[in-house]
């Protein structure tokens, strides 16, 4: 059934070729066979009818990546991930990943059902726990500016709404902590706006984030995992407010497009987002979005640029 469920034609359909190739792109999107897997057509029990025939040669569908390596940014690196795909033989993603760094560790948890109790609602979840510490740097030093420890959960479900289109809605909780080092940037046992700057200051202790939020998804990628061809576009909205001690809405966007050249791929993307926070500002002129929430570019999106390098400013 796991097969079955990406055809798009049933026993007694009409025949429609664009649908035997849309049933080809599922099948290999879903990374449980061999590669270009294609449908066969074979003659049928009478002329006006025609046999649809998968020759499927299973692989490895577990993945297991072990990484180490030095960077100039976060000196040593080391990462570990496991990944089982079809977990049970029953189509559910299962994977846990581990990274550790000089400014950054990170541990998670997930699993997906795509299809749960047999209709097409997929559902899945999270747990995690993120270390990171972000700094400045000042000639060829980098100072710790501050440190952020995020543990939470999410809970997602996906739904299609058509055969390209689909919504997904998730929740989450997560309970920030934000530290700075009091021997830099404390006066008298208080952060000092004038070492640390009023947007660190404001951010510093330990809150909880409830956010609720849903994304339109269009996909007709040829391939999910090694696309060649189609687009994804995703736009998306949250809310945090739903309890917890943070509030603001913000909206993305992702677009991505693919082009075949006989045997180069080209893509493109593009991203961006807003948020507003929906909290009263804590003094005169002072954003009241938190510093951690704030939209971040850098390495590895922009080469040449500190992580977390493209962002506010004090």
């Amino acid at each position: 059934k796991v097969v079955r469920r990406e055809i798009r034609l049933a026993e007694g359909d009409a025949f429609n070729s664009f649908q035997v190739k849309r049933s080809e792109d599922r099948i290999n999107s879903l990374g449980y066979f061999q590669d270009k897997m294609t449908i066969k057509q074979l003659p049928g029990s009478a002329p006006d009818r025609v046999i649809l025939e998968t020759n499927l040669e299973e692989k490895s569908s577990g993945e297991l990546q072990l990484s180490a390596g030095y960077s100039s940014l976060e000196n040593f690196i080391a990462s570990a991930s496991i990944t089982q795909r079809n977990f049970r033989g029953m189509g559910q993603e299962l994977r846990a990943n581990a990274s550790l760094s000089s400014y950054s560790k990170s541990v998670s948890l997930g699993f997906t059902e795509p299809y749960m109790f047999d209709t097409n609602v997929a559902l899945g979840g999270d747990i995690f726990r993120r270390d990171y510490s972000s700094y400045s740097t000042t000639g060829d030093t980098n100072d710790t500016t501050y440190e952020q420890v995020s543990t939470g959960f999410q809970i997602r479900a996906a739904v299609p709404l058509t055969e390209y289109w689909s919504a997904t809605a998730r929740y989450g909780l997560s309970y920030d902590q934000v530290t700075l080092d009091a021997d830099t940037y404390y006066t008298n046992g208080v952060c000092d706006p004038l070492k640390a700057g009023r947007y660190l200051c404001d951010s510093i202790g330990n809150r909880l984030t409830s956010m609720v939020g849903a994304n339109l998804i269009f996909d007709n990628l040829n391939n999910r995992l090694r696309p060649s061809r189609g687009q994804r576009l995703v736009t998306g909205l949250d809310l945090a407010g739903l309890g917890g001690d943070v509030r603001f809405a913000r909206v993305r966007g992702d677009f991505d497009k693919y082009w075949n050249l006989g045997g180069f791929v080209l893509s493109a993307g593009i991203e961006g987002g807003y948020i507003h926070s929906l909290q009263k500002s804590p003094g005169e002129g002072i954003d009241p979005v938190r510093i951690v929430d704030r939209f971040y570019l850098g390495e590895p999106q922009f080469r040449g640029f500190d992580i977390r390098g493209v962002g506010p400013r004090i």
